[in-house]
C-alpha cells in the first residue's frame, strides 16, 4: 500500500514537469523573429500603429516589441555660427566673424534656413558683409570702392531683400556699414516683384525667408515677391527636411520640391538590434508619416542584413491588416528557415560571422511587454498549461505531500 502510494505520488508531479518542460525551454530559446516599431516623432497615426503592431506581434507570440527612434537629421548649426560670428564681427576680429559666417551661409543656402528667424537670417548677411568689406569705424562712407567693400554689397543686397524696411542704428554699426546697407535697401525697393508657386507633398510644409510654415496642399503662391535671394524650407512628417536659396528675377517661378529620403530604419541598424536579441530575422514596422499614411512592415535577415519581404497596410481602419501582415511574414521567415534546414540534409544552420554593424554599438533596448491574455483550457490547453505552470507545480508538489503523508499514516496502521 504504502509503496503503490509513494510511487504514484512521485509521478504525478514528474509527470507535470515532463508535460511543462518543452514550453520552458521554447520560452528560453533565442526568438526566430524579433519585433521592432520604429517611432516616428508628430506622426499623427503614431501612437494607434504602435499598439496595434504590438497586439498583433503579441498575439503570434512574438514578444518583447522593441522601440526603435528613428534616426532625425542632426539639429542645424547655423544659429551657433551666426552669434559667434556677430560677437566677433562686433569686436572687429573679422577674419574670425567671416569663418564663422561663411559656415552658416553655406548651411542656410542648403536648409532654406532652418534654426533661424527672419531677423537672424538679416542679421547673417548684413555681418557677414562688415566682415567681408572689414569695415571698421574708421571706414567712411564715402570712401573710395574696394574689391572687398564690392565683393561685400551681395550680401547687403541679401539682408535687404530680407527685410527692406529695416532701419539700422547708427550707435551699434560703422557708418560704412549703415551707408552702404541704406543703398541697398533703396536697389531692392525699386526691384520689379513676381509670383513665386511651389509645389510639392500635399501633407509637407512650406516657409519663405523662414516666415511661417504654410501647408503645401495643392501648392502655395507668394505674390508679389521682391526680385532677389529668397529662402525657401519644406518640411513633412516621416522625411528628411529641404531647403534651397532661390535667386528670383521673373514675372512667374515654379518649383517643384524634390523627392526626399524617407526617415525610417535603414537594413544594417535593424539588422544589429535583431543579433542583440539573437534573432535569425527582425520585423520592422515603419510608420510612413501624414494623416492617414499607411505602415510598411518588413522581414529583415539578420544573417546577410537584406530584407526578404514587405507589406504595406493602413494604420487606420480595420485592424486586422497589420495582423494578417505579421502573420504572413512570420510564417514566411518559418518556411525561410524550413527550406534551409531541409537542403542542409535536416542539420541546424550556423549564423554567419557578425557584420560590420553591431550590437555593441546600440543603446539600451526599449522594450514593450504587454500583459498576455489568459485563455482557457478548452480553447488553447497548451497556453493555459503555460499561464498557469507555477499554480500547476504547486498543486503538484502539495498532491505529492499529502499523498506521502497518506501512506506513511497508512503504513503505520
Amino acid at each position: 500500500m504504502f509503496h503503490r502510494g509513494l510511487r504514484f505520488a512521485l509521478t504525478a508531479p514528474v509527470a507535470l514537469l515532463v508535460f511543462a518542460a518543452p514550453v520552458a525551454r521554447a520560452a528560453d530559446a533565442p526568438p526566430l523573429v524579433h519585433p521592432i516599431f520604429v517611432h516616428l516623432p508628430d506622426a499623427p497615426e503614431n501612437d494607434a500603429a504602435r499598439e496595434r503592431f504590438t497586439a498583433a506581434a503579441t498575439h503570434y507570440n512574438l514578444r518583447p516589441v522593441e522601440v526603435v527612434d528613428v534616426p532625425t537629421p542632426a539639429a542645424p548649426r547655423a544659429p551657433d555660427d551666426v552669434r559667434f560670428g556677430i560677437l566677433n564681427a562686433q569686436k572687429l576680429a573679422f577674419a574670425e566673424a567671416a569663418h564663422d559666417l561663411d559656415i552658416a551661409a553655406a548651411e542656410v543656402a542648403t536648409t532654406g534656413g532652418a534654426g533661424l528667424t527672419a531677423a537672424e537670417l538679416g542679421d547673417l548677411y548684413l555681418y557677414r558683409a562688415m566682415a567681408t568689406a572689414r569695415a571698421d569705424w574708421n571706414a567712411q562712407p564715402a570712401a573710395a570702392p574696394t574689391e572687398a567693400r564690392t565683393k561685400a554689397f551681395d550680401d547687403y543686397l541679401r539682408a535687404a531683400t530680407l527685410a527692406p524696411n529695416r532701419t539700422l542704428n547708427a550707435r551699434e554699426l560703422p557708418p560704412q556699414v549703415v551707408a552702404d546697407f541704406q543703398r541697398a535697401v533703396e536697389i531692392v525697393r525699386k526691384r520689379p516683384s513676381g509670383t513665386l508657386i511651389v509645389k510639392g507633398p500635399a501633407d509637407g510644409q512650406v516657409a519663405l525667408d523662414d516666415g511661417a510654415l504654410m501647408p503645401i496642399a495643392g501648392g502655395v503662391t507668394f505674390h508679389d515677391l521682391t526680385f532677389g535671394e529668397h529662402l525657401i524650407r519644406v518640411e513633412q512628417i516621416g522625411y528628411a527636411p529641404w531647403g534651397a536659396a532661390v535667386p528670383f528675377g521673373q514675372p512667374s517661378l515654379e518649383i517643384d520640391v524634390p523627392a526626399r529620403a524617407a526617415l525610417t530604419l535603414d537594413n544594417a541598424t535593424a539588422t544589429a538590434h535583431g543579433r542583440r536579441m539573437g534573432a535569425r530575422f527582425a520585423l520592422v514596422a515603419s510608420p510612413n508619416g501624414g494623416p492617414g499614411a499607411t505602415i510598411e512592415i518588413s522581414l529583415v535577415d539578420t544573417w546577410n542584413g537584406t530584407r526578404r519581404d514587405a507589406a504595406v497596410v493602413a494604420t487606420t481602419g480595420e485592424a486586422g491588416q497589420i495582423d494578417a501582415a505579421v502573420m504572413r511574414l512570420d510564417e514566411e521567415a518559418r518556411q525561410i528557415v524550413l527550406e534551409e534546414q531541409t537542403a542542409a540534409g535536416g542539420a541546424p544552420l550556423a549564423p554567419p560571422v557578425a557584420s560590420d554593424v553591431g550590437a555593441s554599438s546600440l543603446g539600451p533596448p526599449l522594450l514593450l511587454t504587454p500583459a498576455s491574455t489568459k485563455v482557457s483550457f478548452r480553447d488553447d490547453p497548451a497556453a493555459w498549461a503555460r499561464d498557469h505552470w507555477p499554480l500547476l507545480t504547486a498543486i503538484g508538489v502539495v498532491a505529492a505531500t499529502a499523498l506521502i503523508l497518506s501512506a506513511t499514516v497508512s503504513s503505520d496502521r
